[in-house]
């Protein structure tokens, strides 16, 4: 089931997110995590719209949206990954916004195909100012069905 969170579910958004932003993120260092780890929680969630996946009473995934559009964390619990949750939550936000985009890092190919998978197209390359690393700015729309010219070698 997919519903709007709660505040007794963060503490379980925030292990879902560490684990999953360390496991997905190899190539940045885990401390620069456990520092955003605080920033997350007191800045960020509570200023997002956020929708959890939960199954038998445990939260396998989150997805938030920032402003109506942009998707700042999709995270699935790597316990319950392959799974098609992250499909499940990506698919149930677009049946409330009308157009959504996304960063992900270039080096994050799974998430890359992921995104490629559910209908994002690459739309902009760009460097990550607190990590140095590149980063992709993607976006999907219910109007455009043919997405963005091609601006990555993976993008289809």
């Amino acid at each position: 089931m997919i519903r709007k969170y709660t505040s007794d579910d963060i503490e379980k958004m925030l292990a879902i997110w560490l684990k999953g932003s360390i496991q997905s993120h190899d190539f940045v260092s885990n401390e620069y995590w456990h520092n955003m780890l605080p920033i997350i929680k007191k800045y960020y969630l509570p200023n997002t719209e956020s929708f959890v996946f939960e199954d038998k009473r445990q939260i396998k995934g989150f997805i938030s949206i920032i402003d109506d559009k942009y998707i700042g964390a999709l995270f699935v619990d790597p316990l319950f990954q392959k799974q098609k949750i992250g499909s499940k939550l990506v698919n149930y936000v677009k049946k409330i916004y009308s157009e959504l985009s996304l960063k992900v890092f270039t080096k994050n190919i799974k998430a890359l195909h992921f995104y490629q998978k559910n209908g994002f197209k690459i739309i902009a390359e760009q460097i990550d100012e607190s990590t140095k690393e590149e980063e992709l700015l993607m976006s999907w729309s219910m109007e455009c069905k043919s997405g963005f010219a091609k601006k990555h070698p993976e993008d289809s």
